[in-house]
């Protein structure tokens, strides 16, 4: 047994037995912080996205420079109607019309929830206050007055408001000398909330 006390290690075994002031290990100011203490850098928000077709894991911004199309297999996300604008048009170019006219609910209408109320939770999901924006812009500098629906809200579907609004960027277009591009998204028909006042805005947009 050696001087100090300590037991001497079994028979066959090699230990290397070091002072103590060797095994009590201390932070060496300038040295790299060891991971626990070292802080996680935050990745934001939505810089990802995940392809529900080839589930690959994908650059948003990527997603958008492709137009909204997966690079991996070509499948093609939703598009909003301001998506839809910024591809379309030139940047910081659109001017909206007649965002002030806003839908009502003349009938009433009450199906699993007031029309009403479905009415303030689409305009809430999609910031949008119907499922048409319509307005001019220039495309490649050239003037136009364009239409675009959107498809989530109430699934495009055509009540009196979108009938109202592309109807008049129809009118506006004639009276301007302008080109006029509408793009549909809508996959709803006519809005049943609605009554006659939906059914008859077919009528009156193709007039």
């Amino acid at each position: 047994m050696p001087a100090d006390g300590r037991e001497c290690p079994p028979v066959g075994r090699r230990f290397l037995i070091l002072p103590r002031r060797f095994r009590e290990v201390s932070t060496v100011e300038g040295s790299p912080p060891d991971s626990a203490s070292r802080p996680k850098r935050s990745v934001p928000e939505g810089l990802w996205l995940q392809c529900p077709s080839c589930l690959q894991t994908l650059y948003r911004k990527q997603v958008e420079a492709n137009l909204r199309v997966c690079p991996e297999c070509d499948h093609h996300f939703y598009v909003s109607a301001h998506q839809r604008i910024a591809q379309l048009l030139d940047e910081e170019s659109f001017e909206e019309w007649y965002a002030d006219i806003r839908p009502t609910d003349p009938l009433g209408f009450v199906d699993k929830r007031p029309y009403r109320e479905r009415l303030q939770a689409e305009q809430k999901k999609t910031g949008l206050t119907e499922a048409c924006v319509v307005g001019r812009g220039y495309l490649r500098g050239r003037p136009l007055v364009l239409g675009v629906t959107d498809s989530a809200f109430i699934m495009g579907s055509m009540g009196s408001v979108v009938g109202e609004k592309l109807t008049r960027a129809i009118e506006d277009a004639m009276k301007l000398d302008l080109p006029l591009v509408i793009v549909s998204a809508s996959g709803g028909g006519a809005r049943m909330h609605e009554g006659i006042l939906s059914l008859m805005q077919m009528a009156k947009v193709s007039a």
